[in-house]
């Protein structure tokens, strides 16, 4: 089933899923269609790139932290699978 998403900034590399996402469904962003790896939540985000360690991840066209691992695009961004120096 294809998702609607929001890629907010065209700078970013994750889109923001606007209705709950569940492993094997799709979104399209920036011209691409992507499968979702997991489930995902409403409003969160999705990797639309694949990315190697150490990777920034951004949105709002703003770096709000970075993968410690690779990451396939698919797969659910939160602070499970990212880190942030901020306010450290």
């Amino acid at each position: 089933m294809l998702l609607r998403s929001w890629v907010i900034n065209p700078k970013d590399n994750v889109a923001v899923l606007l209705e709950p996402g569940h492993k094997g469904d799709t979104i399209e962003a920036k011209g691409e269609v992507i499968t979702l790896l997991e489930d995902v939540e409403f409003a969160h985000k999705v990797l639309i790139t694949d990315c190697t360690e150490m990777t920034p991840i951004y949105k709002y066209g703003e770096e709000i932290g970075y993968l410690p691992n690779p990451a396939k695009k698919g797969v659910w961004i939160h602070n499970h699978i990212m880190s942030c120096d901020r306010g450290k």
